[in-house]
């Protein structure tokens, strides 16, 4: 059985207090004290494994994601949510969007076995796919 692994690497986290305001989420995270998303990403890795200062996608540390025995796709730049962690500020750096999707999903379909007909389209088709089984 195959299976594949996916992580984003898009924040490291840091538990400095000093407010960062390079994006609208850190703008609201430091309104709210919070910080930045490093900070939110901090708070969110410890919990998960126990050391705050790694890198992962806002929520999930990347060492984490990376499955043994697995294909490992590594994303960069990938947020874990539709939304920035913590908030209602939409991104499409999540790993549904279309942009994202396009980088994990032709190679989970690969290693399930399922032909997508990129070969021959010379790209990736996710409704042509789809509308092979609904």
């Amino acid at each position: 059985i195959g299976y594949v692994s996916v992580g984003g690497d898009a924040v490291m986290g840091d538990n400095s207090k000093e407010a960062d305001r390079s994006s609208n989420a850190d703008t609201l995270y430091a309104a709210r004290g919070e910080g930045s998303a490093g900070r939110v990403a901090y708070t969110s890795y410890e919990a998960v494994c126990g050391t705050g200062g790694v890198t992962g996608d806002g929520v999930v540390p990347l060492d984490w994601t990376q499955l043994e025995g697995s294909k490992q796709l590594k994303l960069e730049g990938v947020l874990h949510s539709i939304n920035e962690a913590g908030t209602t500020i939409p991104t499409d750096r999540w790993y549904g969007s279309e942009g994202v999707i396009d980088r994990w999903l032709p190679t989970a379909l690969e290693e399930a076995g399922i032909s997508t007909g990129a070969e021959k389209k010379g790209g990736f088709d996710l409704a042509g796919l789809l509308s092979q089984f609904f």
